[in-house]
């Protein structure tokens, strides 16, 4: 009797936990901040990873700041608004901001490392056609990517993607 109690709390909290991951990976989309932000893209071939389009949001780590980071250490990548609902990004921190909006991540191994700001907004994930379609028109010298993200302490989650001719 008493095995069967423990066993049936191992599952149960089996599920618990899942459930709470899966709650975790929702709360941006459903409690975040929504912004949008400008983007390169291309279509990589992946036979794991599926079909999607890479994104570049163009975040640099400079010199100066690189040196003040432990390796590995957790650095805040600070939005501004630039005009009505557009972001970009504006600054690396070593703190957590107030009151601004930004995104934990890793600083890189070494200098020369892109900096990540996570695999949920770096990879937009589509059908294999709307990935090449969208590497297509990226790839035409006046054509953007408006990627909408939500943003939520720290965490975000892509929305939408379109892509737009500059003006």
């Amino acid at each position: 009797m008493l095995k069967t109690k423990w066993l049936f709390l191992a599952c149960a909290l089996q599920f618990v936990l899942i459930g709470a991951m899966f709650v975790s990976a929702y709360l941006p989309i459903y409690l975040g901040t929504e912004v949008k932000v400008i983007a390169k893209g291309y279509d990589p071939r992946d036979l794991l990873s599926g079909d999607f389009v890479w994104l570049d949001y163009g975040v640099k780590l400079k010199k100066s700041i690189y040196a003040e980071i432990p390796l590995n250490a957790e650095v805040f990548v600070c939005f501004e608004r630039v005009d009505k609902g557009n972001f970009i990004f504006k600054e690396i921190l070593t703190k957590p901001p107030k009151n601004q909006l930004y995104i934990k991540t890793k600083a890189p191994k070494s200098y020369f490392s892109r900096l990540s700001l996570g695999r949920n907004i770096e990879k937009y994930f589509t059908t294999k056609e709307k990935a090449q379609e969208i590497q297509n028109l990226l790839a035409k010298p006046n054509n953007q990517a408006i990627v909408t993200l939500k943003v939520f302490r720290g965490k975000a989650r892509i929305v939408d993607l379109k892509v737009e001719s500059k003006q």
